[in-house]
């Protein structure tokens, strides 16, 4: 099926490569919910050598990752992994995330069922809201 809500990709470091359950429980309630739909993801980490490994959702041995993510879309290229790991310090990693926002599907039929288009879907980066929200305390 193609799309046709918003994609949205998200980077997580971790700076020491500590992975927790929390997130692919997470993922697993947010696409059992009917919220998102897990496209791709990968994982890459970088050795304190500064070797890079990757593994795309369904190698990493995590049953409950692979049944998120399912057959990966092939959104998530070598190209990716060789920018990300560029810039990641030895010892940490980086999971790469692909998600439609399926609660939009909605929302995005109406707009087209209205002769509309939406022209862009921007995340507002969490470092301007918290910058917004303590601007707002000061005044208050």
């Amino acid at each position: 099926m193609r799309p046709t809500g918003p994609v949205e990709l998200v980077l997580i470091e971790f700076p020491r490569s500590d992975f927790k359950g929390e997130i692919v429980a997470e993922l697993g309630r947010l696409v059992d919910a009917g919220t998102i739909d897990v496209l791709d993801a990968l994982l890459i980490r970088k050795a304190d050598d500064g070797s890079v490994e990757w593994l795309e959702a369904t190698e990493g041995g995590d049953a409950e990752l692979a049944r998120i993510v399912g057959e990966p879309a092939g959104l998530l290229a070598t190209e990716d992994v060789d920018d990300i790991s560029a810039e990641l310090a030895p010892g940490a990693a980086v999971g790469m995330i692909v998600f439609e926002h399926v609660w939009a599907r909605g929302l995005t039929g109406a707009v087209r069922g209205a002769g509309g288009q939406v022209l862009d879907w921007t995340q507002v980066p969490p470092a301007a809201l918290e910058a917004l929200a303590a601007e707002i305390e000061e005044e208050n």
